[in-house]
């Protein structure tokens, strides 16, 4: 009897744990443009660690042509700058400073994005 409560206990454990894990279902990490702005603030600061950078040039962006021509132009720079010397920045002062140019094409193609969305809603309020 034991036995068999025992085995339908854990049958119905199992069972509720693979429909949470069906309902919920695989965790996703995107990186976005805010995500790759800060990660290179921080790495300009001297804030990021050695592994944060390798999560960024590890992780496939597939969803984002241009963030993917950024993180493979990061793994390039990273094989001939990086320094990975802990408590100092992870870069000579060559990579920093391309990395500094990387950051403002960002920021400049994020102020582009948020002129054309002003300009749009301007549109939008002028039709009605």
């Amino acid at each position: 009897m034991t036995y068999l409560l025992t085995l339908l206990l854990t049958l119905g454990v199992v069972l509720v744990a693979m429909w949470v894990f069906v309902k919920v279902g695989t965790p996703v990490y995107r990186i976005d443009r805010d995500n790759v702005i800060a990660l290179l603030e921080l790495v300009l600061s001297g804030e990021a660690t050695e592994n944060d950078w390798h999560v960024f040039i590890g992780i496939p962006l597939r969803h984002n042509t241009q963030l993917c021509d950024v993180q493979k132009r990061c793994q390039v720079l990273a094989e001939t700058e990086f320094t990975g010397i802990k408590g100092s920045k992870l870069f000579t002062q060559k990579g920093l400073a391309e990395l500094e140019a990387m950051l403002q094409e960002l920021k400049a193609e994020d102020r582009i994005e948020a002129d054309l969305d002003t300009q749009a809603e301007d549109n939008i309020d002028e039709r009605q």
